[in-house]
């Protein structure tokens, strides 16, 4: 039996729905949204992940690290 979360549970963030910019790719968008996901387990300890979604002015989203993204 799995002891780690199935769902993903979604973050504050200070940018949250303002426009943002990724450094790494150097896109833009809205910040919709922090997810926390699960990733599994390792000796027990259940792992995780966050990522940040954004939409860019096309309406096509993108990942990025939410720690990263620098407000516009």
């Amino acid at each position: 039996m799995k002891d780690t979360p199935e769902a993903f549970e979604h973050l504050d963030h200070p940018l949250l729905r303002r426009r943002v910019r990724d450094p790494g790719s150097l896109r833009e968008g809205e910040l919709m949204a922090v997810v926390r996901e699960p990733l599994g387990s390792v000796g027990g300890v259940a792992r995780y992940a966050c990522t940040a979604y954004v939409r860019d002015a096309a309406g096509l989203e993108f990942t990025a690290a939410p720690g990263t993204l620098e407000g516009l």
